[in-house]
């Protein structure tokens, strides 16, 4: 089956424009300022959901690590009147909940590391602002809808997810099911792309009625 479609990537979403997804972010303003750590190598892949989360949420602060000769210093992204919680469920890390959350000294921003396990491990122990700030993990997963990348232990979830779950504790279930219709509309045209989806299957359908004389899902 072919389609009359664009398929230049949209300089946003990076879908094909003919997917393009940017018109359904739903550009959410949120109490919680957003930092994202993130590795320059994943940053780069196609799977990689960052951008989906700068569409998704106003204000999001992308700092890239591991440009030489110095990696980007995320401190001074932290507004002030805020403490920074590090999204990192590694060893010592605390369940994100709303107790924590109001025993905190000043209302948290969420900081999250973005990149493969190794990457991210490196980040909270290199750079002063992980390294010293509460590092928190979710509570048990409550989304199971497609992802682009697992990992072999099968309950790992993208830097996206994870950041609608937090914001789900932060800032209520709302925005978490509206971060995450979202998402699922993105990966579910990302698996078209790739083979992985039938037309028909696509979470939202598509924004445009084919073309005259285009061939029709069968």
């Amino acid at each position: 089956m072919t389609l009359d479609r664009d398929h230049s990537p949209c300089p946003a979403c990076r879908q094909p424009r003919w997917l393009c997804v940017c018109t359904h972010a739903p550009r959410l303003t949120t109490r919680t300022p957003l930092l994202l750590v993130v590795h320059v190598h994943d940053y780069g892949r196609t799977s990689n959901t960052v951008r989906l989360l700068s569409l998704a949420v106003r204000g999001v602060a992308v700092i890239p690590h591991g440009v030489f000769p110095a990696a980007a210093d995320p401190a001074p992204h932290v507004p002030a009147g805020t403490t920074p919680v590090v999204l990192f469920p590694g060893h010592g890390a605390r369940p994100l909940t709303p107790e924590l959350v109001a025993a905190l000294p000043s209302p948290p921003a969420l900081v999250v590391p973005d990149g493969n396990w190794k990457q991210a491990s490196r980040m909270v122990k290199r750079l002063p602002l992980l390294a010293g700030a509460v590092k928190v993990a979710l509570p048990d997963r409550a989304f199971a809808g497609p992802a682009l990348r697992r990992s072999h232990a099968g309950h790992h979830m993208s830097t996206y997810e994870a950041v609608a779950q937090a914001l789900g504790v932060l800032e209520g279930e709302q925005v978490a099911g509206a971060l995450l219709d979202f998402y699922r509309r993105a990966t579910d045209r990302m698996l078209l792309v790739r083979g992985k989806l039938r037309l028909g299957d696509v979470y939202g359908g598509l924004d445009e009625p084919l073309t005259p004389g285009a061939a029709r899902p069968g």
